[in-house]
C-alpha cells in the first residue's frame, strides 16, 4: 500500500513523496492521521532555524489520528484497539536521564526525540510526522485517547492546549480571582485565555494589534472580560484603567521587545510575568531595578510536558470553542501555503491545519 507524505530533504525544500506501509515493527504502533495542526514552529523547522532540527524528515508534530495496528511489543505499553482515536505528545524521552523522569520538564531530555521536527524519514519505516497519510507511534511516546464528543481539529491542538495549562497553572501558579493579562491572542494566547478562565481568574484582560481583530473577537466568545486593541490603545495606560493597581500576572506570547516591557511596566508589585514568545534573536533590554523594586518573578518556559492530561479534560468540559482555532484547512499537497499563511497571517487567519 502507497502512503503520501510530505518530505524536508533540506531546509526550504518540500517534496510530496510516497512511502510502501511497512510491516508494522513489534513496538510501534500504526495510526492514520486524520488531522496535523500547522504550528509556527514548522515555519523555523521548514527554513532551518531550530536547532534540533534533523532532515530528512516529515513535519507536523500536533496530530490527531486513528489507530490502525498494534505491534506485539507495544500491545504490553498501550491500552490502544484499532479505531481508538488519539492524539501524541511531541516530545519523546529517553526514560533514563533525570529531565525523563519528571514530571513536567521531560521535553528537555536530549536523547529522546520530537515528532516532526527530530525524527529522520530516510530509514524504514519512514513516518514519524504528521504530515503523512499514517505515521507511527515510536517507544516511549505519551498517547491521551480522544472522547467520543472530541472534535478532531480540537484534539489536534492539544499540545498547544497544554501549554496554556502550563503557563496559567504550573508556572503562572494562577489562582482563583486573580487578575491576568494577556499579551497576544493567538493560538497560544487563545489557550491560555481558557485555562485562566478554567482556573477562575478574574478579571481576564487579552491584548492584540489592528490586525488581531477576528482573534480578539474569537477571545470574547472564549469569555475574555476585556479585550484591548493596542494600536489604538496604549496597553499599560488600557490595562491600568481596566485593572487599577495593576494585573496579579502578565501571560507574554509575542515574544517583542516592546510586549515585554510592557508586561513588566503593568504588572503590579509582587506580581509574575510569564515569557513564552520567542523573540527570533532580537535583545530586550528590561529595566531590572524595576524587577527588583517591585518584586516582580519573571518565569519563562516552553513545552507542556505534564499537562496535556489536564488539557485533554479541558477541551472536552465543551466549554470554550477551541476548534474554531484552526479556521484554516487545508489539503497535504498545500502544506507549502499552509506555512506560508502561518507565517504572513492573511486577514482572518488563526492557525491552520492539514485534515486527511
Amino acid at each position: 500500500m502507497k502512503v503520501r507524505a510530505m518530505v524536508v530533504p533540506e531546509p526550504m525544500q518540500m517534496d510530496l513523496r510516497e512511502f510502501e506501509l511497512q510491516k508494522t515493527p513489534a513496538d510501534h504502533v500504526l495510526v492514520k492521521t486524520t488531522v496535523t495542526s500547522v504550528c509556527s514552529t514548522d515555519i523555523k523547522v521548514f527554513k532551518g532555524y531550530t536547532p534540533v532540527g534533523r532532515y530528512p524528515l516529515i513535519m507536523g508534530h500536533e496530530i490527531a489520528g486513528k489507530v490502525v495496528e498494534v505491534g506485539s511489543e507495544a500491545a504490553g505499553w498501550y491500552d490502544l484497539s484499532p479505531d481508538d482515536r488519539i492524539t501524541v505528545e511531541p516530545y519523546i524521552a529517553c526514560g533514563r536521564c533525570d529531565y525523563s523522569r519528571s514530571n513536567h520538564f521531560y521535553h528537555l531530555c536530549t536523547h529522546g526525540g520530537i515528532y516532526g521536527i527530530s525524527l529522520l524519514c530516510d530509514k524504514p519505516p519512514h513516518l514519524f510526522g504528521g504530515y503523512s497519510e499514517y505515521f507511527y507511534i515510536v517507544p516511549g511516546t505519551i498517547v491521551h485517547r480522544q472522547s467520543d464528543k472530541m472534535a478532531d481539529t480540537a484534539a489536534s491542538i492539544s499540545s498547544v492546549v497544554a501549554n496554556g495549562v502550563r503557563w496559567v497553572k504550573t508556572l503562572g501558579k494562577i489562582s482563583f480571582g486573580e487578575s491576568l493579562v494577556i499579551s497576544g491572542p493567538g493560538s497560544q494566547g487563545l489557550c491560555s485565555l481558557a485555562a485562566a478562565l478554567h482556573a477562575g481568574a478574574n478579571p481576564v484582560v487579552v491584548l492584540g494589534l489592528d490586525c488581531d481583530t477576528d482573534r480578539l473577537n474569537l477571545a470574547e466568545e472564549f469569555g475574555a472580560h476585556h479585550t484591548v486593541n493596542v494600536d489604538k490603545e496604549n496597553p499599560v495606560d488600557a490595562v491600568t484603567r481596566l485593572v487599577p493597581g495593576g494585573p496579579d500576572a502578565v501571560i507574554e506570547t509575542s515574544g517583542t521587545p516592546e510586549g515585554i516591557r510592557a508586561a513588566v511596566e503593568m504588572v503590579r508589585p509582587a506580581g509574575r510575568v510569564v515569557t513564552i514568545g520567542l523573540s527570533g534573536g532580537l535583545e530586550t533590554p528590561i529595566k531590572f531595578d524595576e524587577l527588583v523594586w517591585k518584586s516582580i518573578s519573571l518565569i519563562s518556559g516552553l513545552g507542556q510536558a505534564g499537562n496535556v492530561a489536564d488539557a485533554m479534560k479541558l477541551i472536552d468540559t465543551g466549554k470554550y470553542p477551541f476548534e474554531k482555532i484552526n479556521n484554516r484547512i487545508y489539503r497535504l499537497e498545500e502544506l507549502e501555503q499552509a506555512i506560508k499563511d502561518t507565517e504572513e497571517r492573511p486577514p482572518g487567519f488563526i492557525k491552520g491545519a492539514i485534515v486527511f
